[in-house]
Order: C-alpha cells, then structure tokens, then sequence
C-alpha cells in the first residue's frame, strides 16, 4: 500500500524528477463512463533508455475535459513522436510524461 502511495506521489511531483528523452510507441482513444456520462481519454504509451539501461515504459492518460480536444490531440500525438520523460532516480519504472507535453493540445 505505501509502495503505491509513493510511486503515486512520485509521479504528481515529477516536475522536479530528471528527464529523459523517449518516444511514442502507442497512441490510443479510451472511454470512460461514470455517473457524469461518457469521457474521453488520450493513452499515450511511450518507452525510454538511460544510457544502456532500458528501455523502460510507460502508460499516460491525458483527459482534458473536451472531447474534441482528444480527437485533435490523437491527430497529432503519434507513434515515434520524441516526447520528454520524468522518472524517479532510484527506479526509472515509476515515470510518466512530462506535462509540458500536453501544453501544445
């Protein structure tokens, strides 16, 4: 349970985390459905190396609050595309993406 909690805090604080370049491996819609309706959701996978060590991988899901906005993120968020990766230091398997990734959608 704490490990969860830590990895969990690690990502919702890893804008002081080291980066590291990657890439898209993946990009797709999911949907979501709740006592509020149906949303929309951008999964992007992506994987990473630091140095030799590698790759890892990683899964984000970006709901930006309007549909629309997903379709015409998919259309230019695609597979290959180099996106910037935060990880904690002492385990690169706990990353995400770095959230000035979605600032341009």
């Amino acid at each position: 349970m704490f490990d969860d909690l830590y990895d969990t805090m690690s990502k919702l604080f890893s804008w002081w985390r080291p980066s590291s370049e990657g890439e898209v491996t993946a990009v797709d819609i999911d949907s979501v459905v709740d006592r509020y309706g149906e949303r929309l959701l951008l999964v992007v996978s992506y994987k990473f190396s630091l140095g030799d060590d590698g790759p890892y991988t990683g899964e984000y899901s970006w709901e930006p609050g309007w549909s629309a906005r997903v379709l015409a993120a998919k259309d230019n968020m695609h597979v290959g595309l180099p996106v910037t990766v935060r990880y904690r230091p002492d385990d690169p398997s706990v990353n995400t993406l770095d959230r000035r990734t979605w600032r341009d959608f």
